[in-house]
């Protein structure tokens, strides 16, 4: 009769492990334990005729443990959760290749919302509304709606400027590029981040120079990027991207005039900072 050497060298003579004693030995060990004084279920034989089981336990072999039942059930199962986990990470990579139709979509869908409630949607609430559930589909693929989070729709969204948040509840907005895209290229095209930046640079050289915040309508009128193009189409448009502005912190209101934000003068000092270095 085979031993338990044999038998577990025979079922490896076919893997990278032939001829590797090490590897016989912690097979062995988990083939019979009681043969080890170890109290715990063998590993049958017949296991190994299992694809994913004998994968595991050539895996957990190459990490230099014995391939117990219970060992090779926790790394199927942390296999498992790794390969969803990249396939949602591909997915998402191909969502970020629409990211512009999603935020699109996702802006107008917030903004409607802001008009009917008087209050920002949760992302939940956004997420799965019919029109993104069906651009999802269309542009990336069917995905259980318990993973749809992970396709970070909110933040890419955020970074292309369609949308702003903060910490706070309901605070999810329509951000710059909702705002500017009716009015094509008769206000700047700047991204987000400099259009921030430029709002709250304009806001403390009014300060600075008049000691108190400028009027909507002198700032939507004066404010220009560097190709001369205005910043907010009117004093209208100036009002209605407040929102988003105040929710990133590029502007603050006192007393219902715009003055620059925490994240406005980070920005500001650290242009400073870098032109001194």
């Amino acid at each position: 009769m085979p031993s338990l050497d044999d038998i577990a060298a025979a079922w490896l003579s076919s893997t990278e492990f032939a001829g590797d004693t090490a590897a016989v030995g912690l097979l062995s060990r988990a083939i019979s334990p009681h043969d080890y004084d170890i109290k715990r279920d063998s590993l049958p034989v017949s296991a190994a005729a299992d694809p994913a089981t004998a994968g595991a336990i050539l895996e957990l072999l190459q990490r230099g443990q014995v391939p117990t039942m219970a060992a090779i059930r926790t790394l199927m199962v942390q296999n498992d959760m790794r390969a969803e986990a990249e396939r949602i990470e591909r997915l998402g990579r191909r969502a970020q290749r629409s990211i512009d139709d999603f935020g699109r979509v996702l802006a107008k869908l917030t903004d409607e919302y802001w008009a009917a409630h008087g209050t920002g949607p949760t992302r939940r609430d956004i997420l799965l509304t019919e029109p993104v559930i069906a651009l999802i589909r269309e542009r990336v693929g069917d995905i259980p709606p318990t993973a749809i989070k992970h396709l970070w729709l909110i933040e890419r969204a955020q970074r292309a400027g369609w949308i702003a948040y903060d910490a706070s509840p309901r605070s999810l907005c329509a951000g710059r590029r909702f705002h500017a895209a009716r009015y094509g290229n008769r206000v700047s095209l700047r991204p987000v981040n400099a259009i921030g930046t430029m709002v709250a640079a304009y806001l403390r050289d009014q300060l600075a120079e008049h000691g108190r915040p400028p009027r909507w309508s002198v700032m939507a009128y004066e404010l220009r990027d560097d190709k001369g193009r205005r910043v907010f189409n009117d004093t209208a448009d100036a009002r209605a991207q407040q929102q988003w502005l105040v929710t990133a912190e590029w502007m603050a209101l006192e007393d219902g005039n715009p003055v620059p934000g925490p994240r406005g003068l980070r920005a500001l000092a650290k242009k400073v900072k870098e032109r001194r270095s």
